[in-house]
């Protein structure tokens, strides 16, 4: 009876560990379009003079820009559930 628990208990963990990295990618995926979107300069990162194409990312742009240097990094869009595209993604969290 344990060892059939365990199984069951790991499996679980399997298939959470397999989701989070699915949402994972997913958010990275939007962050990496929204960069390519947007980054006119192509130097990795959106200022805020580029966001001002993208409403909804404009809207919570000092909210997203973690180090609040004024750039949104790849890493910044893909981590915050502000960002545009990851809040339909962490719905299901």
């Amino acid at each position: 009876m344990m060892k059939r628990l365990e199984k069951v208990f790991l499996a679980l963990c399997a298939v959470a560990a397999v989701q989070a990295i699915s949402v994972a990618d997913a958010h990275a995926n939007s962050a990496r379009s929204l960069l390519q979107q947007l980054d006119t300069n192509k130097d990795g990162l959106i200022s805020l003079k580029e966001a001002v194409r993208h409403t909804g990312l404009l809207r919570n742009f000092g909210l997203i820009d973690d180090n609040e240097d004024g750039k949104l990094s790849e890493s910044e869009l893909a981590k915050s559930k502000l960002t545009p595209g990851n809040e339909k993604l962490t719905a299901s969290e």
